[in-house]
């Protein structure tokens, strides 16, 4: 019976990571039309959780363990909770906009304003699910290439470093997000950390995608009892 190659695993989740990058840079920057924004906004999501178990099966062909199961079903409910609060946030800014058009009869601007600041705190809490469930799996994913012999060692450091500072500060500032309440807002150093792997990964192809796990020949065959 055919199996999924390594390689196939590693192109999964190296196309996807990099696209799910894009399509968030040219959502937020580029002058597209609003359909195609929107449709680039959405698309982080999916594309980041296709990317998170391409990463898994990545390094479960070297060794499986509850830290990697861990790892990936955290970033996969992360990336869900991460769209839905992308569709909240943006419905909840396409109304106001709606609102503020439209006859308020005796509601004032001034009103209007708190009113959008409390219901957008909805999706506040949402961005704290997001970052709560981004950061274990993060955590995780990063111990697990910390021991693999085939993946750096200061990228794997930096992940351990990074998504426990995202964690750290988030509840140390709740309920604001860390940036909002002056302080350092460790979200995007993250993301660098995972666009930086993906680009890594794509340099070192020959060497992931190669079917030999890295182990010794004492450790494979132990593996195999």
């Amino acid at each position: 019976m055919q199996t999924i190659s390594i390689k196939q695993w590693h192109r999964l989740t190296v196309y996807c990571g990099i696209s799910a990058f894009t399509s968030y840079f040219l959502a937020a920057f580029a002058p597209f039309p609003d359909k195609i924004s929107l449709l680039l906004a959405f698309a982080f999501g999916p594309l980041f959780m296709l990317s998170s178990v391409g990463l898994f099966y990545l390094l479960k062909r070297w060794k499986d363990s509850i830290s990697l199961r861990i790892a990936v079903l955290f970033n996969t409910v992360a990336t869900a909770m991460l769209t839905m609060m992308i569709v909240v946030q943006l419905t909840s800014q396409e109304f106001h906009q709606q609102y503020k058009a439209a006859d308020r009869g005796s509601v004032s601007e001034e009103q209007l304003k708190w009113i959008f600041k409390e219901v957008n705190s909805v999706q506040l809490g949402m961005d704290l699910a997001w970052d709560i469930f981004i950061s274990i799996g993060t955590f995780f994913f990063a111990l697990v290439m910390l021991n693999h012999p085939k993946m750096n060692k200061v990228i794997s450091i930096l992940g351990l470093i990074f998504s426990l500072l995202l964690l750290g500060f988030n509840l140390t500032y709740f309920p604001d997000p860390p940036g909002e309440a002056g302080s350092v807002d460790f979200g995007p150093f993250v993301a660098i950390w995972y666009l930086v792997l993906m680009v890594w990964l794509t340099i070192k192809h020959n060497t992931i995608n190669s079917e030999n796990t890295g182990l010794y020949p004492a450790e494979s065959a132990l593996r195999k009892c």
